[in-house]
């Protein structure tokens, strides 16, 4: 036991040690906070384009039913919605969409294979906001239902200020212990060595 506190408890490769394990903490929770990404379930785009890889990080909303299911991606006044097909996830072409959000009926227009673009007189307000899309796909009718709510995705396409606030309150705290040990070193090292004798006593 002796030779085991001789070799791992050096006071300065204590200290060493300790920088290094916290400079590591900082790495895993900047990794930990930073923000990610929904689709929905099983709408994957795996053939994405660059636009809507980008698009990932927006805030959106998710709605279903035993035909359908639909993204909408919202990029300030304007929402894209991505309709396809529940059973084979086949992007749905030339559907007629009819949207109403809060009770407001929308315009909606092709927007590509699959798409469809809403262009907004205002933004979304940030409280949670009903949408209704009603869908006539060749004779085919169906009405998806969803809430869009933006306070899931306060400025996910970046780290929002809280998150800063929380990293750089986190690194200054880091940073203030690892400035205190470092000017208090001779006074943890005297510490330091005194347990460690103690326990050499013990042993």
């Amino acid at each position: 036991m002796a030779y085991y506190l001789n070799k791992q408890t050096d006071p300065m490769k204590l200290f060493k040690n300790y920088t290094h394990y916290l400079v590591q903490l900082i790495a895993v929770l900047t990794l930990a906070i930073s923000p990610t990404s929904y689709a929905g379930p099983g709408h994957d785009h795996g053939d994405e384009k660059p636009n809507q890889q980008q698009a990932k990080t927006l805030p959106r909303f998710y709605a279903e039913s035993d035909l359908y299911e639909l993204v909408g991606v919202i990029r300030d006044k304007q929402i894209t919605l991505y309709l396809d097909r529940y059973a084979t996830n086949e992007a749905v072409k030339g559907a007629n969409l009819e949207v109403e959000i809060d009770g407001v009926k929308m315009a909606v227009k092709p927007h590509g294979d699959g798409e469809y673009l809403i262009e907004l007189k205002d933004k979304i307000k940030d409280q949670p906001t009903p949408i209704s899309i009603t869908i006539n796909d060749g004779g085919v009718n169906d009405i998806l239902v969803s809430t869009i709510d933006l306070s899931q995705f306060e400025n996910s396409s970046v780290m929002n200020w809280k998150t800063w606030l929380k990293l750089l309150v986190l690194m200054c705290f880091v940073a203030g212990v690892a400035y205190w040990s470092y000017r208090n070193r001779e006074l943890l090292r005297s510490r330091a060595i005194k347990i460690i004798n103690q326990f050499k006593e013990l042993a």
